[in-house]
């Protein structure tokens, strides 16, 4: 669940929080004969004294067997149920409200040491891979792959629904990415659309007359003839309340240009309907024409639009008109602007590539390696002969029907774009039981899209049809060619807005409008939102400590965002974010790190006022990991309305909860973070005051360390910063893999921490580590 949705936080909470801040910034302790003494001395008795009533270690026919562990090992094997018994104790949940339970300190003592022991020993039961199950292409992946694929851009946001996030919290979470059947009517309509994009075809322009055996008696019909044709002219005249009707198919949609060529005697225009299947398109006016030595170019034109398919075109005479002759109709496919179609054109062009000298020679052999490539890429493998087969028999239905090569071409590469092959991540299970590593295909498949967040290119591609990937050299090669390419940036976007939540600024999460009117525009709010994932991407250009979030001494702003946060240095242009160096001013140092950044201070507040709670815990939550129970149901609000809100400060208002014992170790904890940046307003904008009253930016930790203000806060947050790196390590994991993570991939994270910890916390020590790990390499039967 995503840190909007859980925005208040479970005051009477206080054991995750504190146990959090006491370990923040400790390491993960190595078992030892003194840990053992601490379990049997002092943990498991505070543990067979409030549980044991229910939980007995005799008692066979409890489900829940923990207090049987007698030793530090035996907790260690059980550690699914060990979990849940810290998490029990966090969130008070158990003991039951009727039961004895322990003091508060006993609380803290036994979850923290539960939690420790666990991170400890989470490497002792050996490697784990897991199996990441089957998953479609997201919406984001889908997207880039079709442009990677074609060379063409789409928005494809208003055609495919958005992803659910999971796991980690990303949508690219295997257990979400389901296929529903109105979501794969949705892909056959767009492989449709978008292979008629990029496959330009020679615009279709036909020539109807009247059938010569017509007559007044039978339905009056127009038959095509070639464009070097004569046009016969008919005698047939159409009479008043009759109709001739236009038969005809067409393979792309597009808009069409009619021209109707038509005579009658009378001195008075006359008019001629047309209709499209049916339906009344237009009425045409038809003036008399003196036929003697007309050469044919007195003609009616008209434009429609026809979608691809077989649609019948109605020509008729109302009963108030004169009969008049047609004697013939040409309709002919709108080219459009020509710089489009020639943009379309070199498009068609790069497809056509792989078919080299055949193109203009055969037709059937140039066909055949253009579907070969293009299953190659799309299916991020070789094509076996029998998937040619198939996919060049649907070539050849085209031809039977008389389609050009370019017409008939369009179904195969349809059919590879609607197979599971493309639209899903599909890995192939070892026959043993155990840990397999994934093949090289499969391994460029999951570099790639982690990456990238799309499909492997030729060089990936071909290492891995070599089998030469999986070679430590050669992957740690591609890892770098594979950041240093701009495509880098939807891994930036993708992975940091929905890590720090702040995809949701301007989405889902707005302030009042009108309460902010001028400042707040669309302009700003995407500036908000891109200067995440532009920091991001300049972090991972540049290979910068991950701890750059909590503190660095630069800001990546455009023009309009630097007079917004009101720094000293403004780049020139709005288009183009700059990495801008932070001068040792006020107004400058308050921008370091994603603390600094409006869209953190947008997406934790209300719509009209801040909130230190939600600063506060999303701080927390997002940066150090920690776990925050849903408030109950009786947590109240702050009291006050508009006219309270000028008398005292958010601060001030929040005493109330403070005073209140339940309510206090939570706030205590919380809310000391969330005063140190409330100088930022809603929008993000630095200031002294709330209205009149000045802004009191003191926060005080139950420990007694005091900070005022981001810059200082930061600073306590920098000295507790392995846990920061082990909550990067395990949402970067579990994004990286696009499954949950499982107590028995703790191993990894603790694993990726140390070597962030030797590492100078470098961010693409991260990438290395996570594509090296034994869960990224490998499955897990």
């Amino acid at each position: 669940m995503s840190f909007r949705f859980q925005r208040v936080l479970h005051l009477a909470g206080s054991i995750t929080l504190a146990m959090s801040l006491q370990s923040i910034a400790a390491e993960p302790p190595v078992p030892t004969p003194q840990s053992t003494t601490h379990y049997q001395d002092v943990i498991r008795p505070i543990l067979m004294e409030t549980c044991s009533e229910c939980h007995s270690p005799g008692d066979d026919e409890d489900p829940v067997r923990f207090l049987r562990s007698t030793t530090p090992d035996e907790v260690a094997q059980q550690r699914g149920i060990w979990a849940s018994v810290a998490e029990q104790l966090r969130n008070r949940t158990m003991p039951p409200a009727d039961s004895t339970q322990p003091s508060e300190e006993q609380r803290v003592e036994t979850a923290d040491w539960i939690q420790r022991h666990l991170v400890a020993t989470a490497c002792d039961a050996g490697p784990y891979a897991g199996s990441p199950v089957a998953r479609r292409l997201n919406r984001d992946q889908y997207t880039y792959a079709i442009k990677d694929l074609t060379g063409a851009e789409f928005d494809f946001v208003q055609k495919l629904p958005a992803d659910g996030s999971g796991g980690e919290g990303f949508d690219n979470n295997g257990e979400t990415l389901f296929l529903p059947p109105i979501l794969m009517e949705r892909y056959l309509e767009l492989a449709q659309q978008i292979i008629d994009e990029v496959i330009v075809t020679d615009p279709l322009e036909t020539i109807y007359v009247i059938e010569s055996k017509a007559n007044d008696q039978q339905p009056i019909t127009f038959i095509p003839i070639a464009s070097n044709e004569s046009r016969p002219t008919s005698s047939i005249a159409l009479q008043p309340m009759q109709t001739a009707t236009i038969t005809l198919t067409i393979p792309t949609e597009d808009d069409f240009g009619l021209s109707i060529k038509a005579i009658h005697t009378d001195d008075e225009s006359q008019n001629l309907n047309l209709s499209i299947d049916g339906l009344a398109v237009s009425t045409l006016a038809i003036k008399k024409i003196d036929t003697a030595g007309d050469n044919g170019t007195n003609a009616h034109w008209t434009r429609v639009h026809l979608a691809r398919g077989v649609h019948q075109i109605g020509l008729s005479v109302p009963a108030e008109s004169a009969a008049m002759q047609i004697p013939w109709v040409r309709i002919k496919q709108d080219t459009g602007d020509k710089n489009e179609r020639h943009r379309r054109e070199r498009i068609t062009k790069k497809i056509f590539a792989p078919a080299g000298d055949s193109l203009d020679q055969d037709h059937v052999t140039a066909a055949r390696k253009t579907v070969k490539a293009f299953a190659r890429k799309a299916w991020r493998r070789p094509i076996t002969d029998n998937e040619l087969a198939q996919l060049m028999a649907l070539y050849d239905r085209g031809v039977a029907r008389g389609e050009p090569m370019a017409q008939a071409i369009k179904l195969p590469m349809k059919a590879i774009l609607v197979s599971p092959k493309f639209l899903f991540v599909v890995e192939k299970d070892a026959v043993d039981s155990g840990i397999h590593r994934v093949t090289d295909l499969e391994l460029a498949t999951r570099l790639s899209l982690f990456l990238w967040h799309s499909l492997p290119d030729d060089e990936l591609l071909s290492l891995a049809a070599d089998n030469k990937l999986h070679h430590r050299p050669t992957l740690h090669q591609q890892i770098r060619r594979l950041l240093a390419d701009d495509r880098s940036e939807r891994f930036a976007k993708a992975f940091s807005g929905q890590w720090l939540g702040t995809v949701a600024v301007g989405r889902t999460v707005i302030p009042d409008t009108n309460h902010f009117k001028p400042v707040y525009t669309t302009d700003l709010v995407l500036d908000l939102r891109r200067q995440v994932a532009e920091t991001m991407s300049h972090m991972l250009k540049q290979n910068r400590p991950l701890t750059d979030w909590i503190d660095c001494d630069y800001a990546v702003v455009n023009k309009r965002l630097a007079k917004h946060y009101e720094m000293t240095t403004v780049p020139k242009s709005n288009d183009r974010f700059e990495v801008v160096a932070l001068a040792d001013t006020p107004q400058d140092q308050t921008r370091a790190g994603a603390l600094g950044m409006g869209a953190v201070h947008m997406l934790t507040s209300y719509s009209r006022r801040t909130s230190p709670v939600l600063r506060g815990g999303w701080v927390l939550e997002t940066m150090f990991g920690v776990h925050l129970p849903a408030p109950p149901p009786d947590a109240g609000a702050l009291p006050g309305g508009e006219k309270e809100s000028r008398k005292e400060t958010v601060r001030q208002r929040l005493q109330s909860h403070r005073d209140n014992p339940t309510c206090a170790a939570c706030h205590d904890l919380i809310d000391p973070i969330g005063f140190a940046l409330e100088n930022f307003d809603v929008l993000g904008r630095w200031r002294d005051k709330e209205g009149k009253l000045k802004i009191d930016a003191l926060g005080k930790l139950p420990s007694g360390q005091e900070f005022t203000g981001p810059a200082e806060l930061r600073k306590v947050l920098l000295d507790r910063q392995d846990n920061f790196l082990q909550q990067i390590a395990r949402r970067m994991l579990g994004y990286a893999l696009g499954r949950s993570l499982e107590d028995a991939d703790q191993c990894t994270v603790t694993q990726l921490t140390k070597r962030l910890r030797d590492k100078d916390a470098k961010i693409h020590e991260l990438i290395i580590g996570i594509v090296e790990s034994v869960p990224f390499q490998n499955r897990q039967k």
